[in-house]
């Protein structure tokens, strides 16, 4: 169909499109069609439209929300919160690591994506973490050129100096810029906190000055994402579209699912638009002059490549998809932080203390006040400002002989089956588990996640360099509804016992004298469980392990093809033209930290090279 009717076509489609545009009316064609308004969507969008001449569209299938429950800090507690802001109704197949067991898959549906939803920690990788890319053989997407991007992204709003003296708050100014992202660390503490730091400090691990400095390995500090100037959450709405939402280059539509990316009638692998349902069924098609970028999250950009015809032959045979770029790829490398739940009883010192907004209604009811009138105190508290992200060697003796079993291993072995009959995606697979032996042997590079919380009742091992790899397909029966997800978690034993590791390793920092007026007791998995099996095999039993810490990524990594990448370090897709992928799906080895800083570095780092090709 030639240009000007297929924009003919959308014009008529557009006059029965409702789902609401922000800013102005939608149009046919753009500069770019940018899918998911997430971290990386919004970040790549705003920064786009800095050139009045350059246009952009953002299709969002969320909604544009703004709520109390997505505005005050406290509220990342309660995750009743994020009712009705995912996608409803997907759900891991089950899990053979983990029981059979299926589990709900966690993805944000709303425009600022996860970080309307999560528990607001920005914590980034270590250097080591990011290097690990570039090892992979991505250029530029080391710690330098990450550093670069996470600096341009942010602003650090300490706490009062008063909290910061009682505290003993450290953090590296040189690490934060003066961007559109506020994060900062609440001046209201609890003193329990105290006490937990002094056993961490006690045990003898690295501690850094900021692990957003690039030493993620040790306790450490870490800002939420908060302005502190406003006492609210700070989200990518927040900060990269409100303060520019009058630009008439940038329209938003919200409300909107992309059903699938078109193509050239010519140039057949060359993207053009997207076709798109909004919430009572209309359908529109847009089209991008330059490229179509997708920041759909690592769940639903694999789905949509693959409706649209790229992805492995034999998943889009089955789903009777006509194949436009065999790439086995999309959908590939799945993962996520798989976590072990670990319970104690103990005893707080202090009043008031973590638990007093829900035992204490004096003191809630001072406590919301203050907040209404001042937008400070116990409801600028998330969900604390401190993690232990330690390495493997700083919680066992025994870490060559891990080491070992791991290179022992085919490297096949524990993968899904698509890995034992495609060379590319083994050639990669070994390529990273070479990476991740080497970061198991080194005091600089974490391998588990441990709180450092001011309630101590509550605690988890997050297993952060996980071998295991899931996969994202669409289901053959329903291609449009809720992909085939499948974590794998636990499936490599190699990731059991690095969760028991780190689990004996959690148990001598909560038994050290620092903390003996907590009277600290473990009641699950029990302090009498501890041999690897029997620590797996009891957890398992009380329904306290999970694949994951709603961190998915890797599903499209971004590595050589050679090596099963689906796109390149310029991030567009392999065997096709103007279609580029800038979500947590490009990771290729997850690091270790929770993933919205490394998002938000990613979304500075996107535009950058999107910039570039223009």
């Amino acid at each position: 169909m030639p240009a000007f009717s297929r924009l003919a076509v959308a014009v008529q489609l557009l006059a029965v499109i409702v789902a609401p545009v922000l800013g102005a009316a939608a149009k046919p064609q753009y500069d770019y069609v940018i899918v998911g308004g997430g971290v990386t969507g919004l970040i790549v969008a705003n920064r786009i439209t800095e050139d009045k001449s350059k246009t952009v569209l953002v299709v969002e299938a969320g909604d544009n929300v703004d709520t109390d429950n997505t505005k005050i800090p406290y509220k990342a507690n309660d995750l009743t919160s994020a009712a009705g802001l995912i996608w409803e109704n997907i759900n891991s197949l089950p899990e053979p690591g983990l029981g059979n067991t299926s589990y709900a898959v966690i993805v944000a549906k709303v425009l600022g994506g996860g970080s309307v939803i999560n528990g607001m920690v920005y914590d980034r990788g270590s250097a080591a973490d990011y290097d690990a890319w570039e090892a992979l053989g991505n250029k530029g997407w080391g710690w330098k050129g990450m550093e670069e991007a996470f600096i341009k992204g942010t602003t650090f709003q300490p706490p009062t100096p008063d909290v910061v003296k009682d505290f003993n708050i450290t953090w590296d100014e040189s690490t934060y810029g003066n961007g559109p992202l506020k994060v900062s660390i609440t001046s209201n503490q609890y003193e329990d906190i105290k006490d937990y730091w002094a056993a961490w400090k006690a045990s003898g691990v690295y501690i850094p000055e900021d692990g957003n400095a690039g030493e993620a390995y040790g306790p450490s500090w870490y800002a939420n994402t908060m302005d502190a100037t406003t006492g609210r959450r700070a989200h990518a709405r927040y900060a990269y579209y409100d303060p520019i939402q009058t630009r008439a280059n940038l329209h938003i539509l919200t409300g909107t699912t992309a059903d699938k990316i078109i193509f050239d009638s010519k140039k057949k692998t060359m993207a053009t638009g997207i076709e798109v349902t909004d919430k009572t069924g209309k359908k529109a098609t847009f089209y991008a002059k330059k490229e179509v970028v997708l920041a759909a999250g690592a769940i639903q950009t694999p789905k949509l490549l693959q409706l649209s015809g790229i992805g492995p032959k034999s998943v889009l045979k089955a789903a009777g998809i006509p194949v436009k770029v065999e790439l086995d790829a999309v959908g590939s490398n799945f993962q996520d932080h798989p976590y072990a739940t670990v319970v104690f009883n103990t005893t707080s010192n202090y009043f008031p203390n973590q638990n007093s907004l829900m035992t204490n209604a004096t003191f809630n009811a001072s406590a919301w006040e203050q907040y209404v009138e001042h937008k400070t105190g116990p409801y600028t508290y998330a969900r604390g400002n401190a993690l232990a992200f330690i390495s493997l060697p700083d919680m066992t003796n025994d870490t060559d002989s891990l080491i070992s079993r791991l290179s022992s291993q085919k490297a096949t072995d524990y993968l899904p089956s698509i890995y034992k009959s495609n060379k590319k995606l083994a050639s990669g697979f070994a390529k990273q588990r070479a990476v991740i032996a080497d970061i198991f042997s080194r005091r600089d590079a974490a391998v588990a996640e441990f709180p450092v919380p001011a309630d101590g009742s509550y605690g988890l091992v997050g297993v952060e360099k996980p071998l295991s790899r899931g996969t994202v397909y669409i289901d053959a029966k329903n291609p449009n509804g809720p992909p085939n997800v499948i974590y794998n978690a636990f499936v490599n034993p190699i990731d059991r016992m690095i969760m028991a590791v780190g689990l004996r390793f959690f148990r001598t920092v909560w038994a050290r004298p620092e903390l003996a007026s907590k009277k600290i007791s473990e009641t699950v998995p029990g302090a009498q469980h501890t041999s690897d099996e029997d620590i797996y095999n009891t957890l398992l039993a009380q329904s306290m392990l999970s694949p994951t810490l709603a961190h998915p990524s890797g599903s499209c990594p971004m590595m050589p093809e050679r090596d099963g990448g689906c796109v390149s370090d310029k991030l567009m897709v392999y065997g096709t033209q103007h279609l580029s992928v800038i979500d947590a799906s490009i990771i290729p080895i997850i690091p270790s930290c929770h993933l919205q800083a490394t998002m938000y570095g990613i979304g500075e780092k996107a535009a950058e090279i999107i910039k570039a090709r223009s």
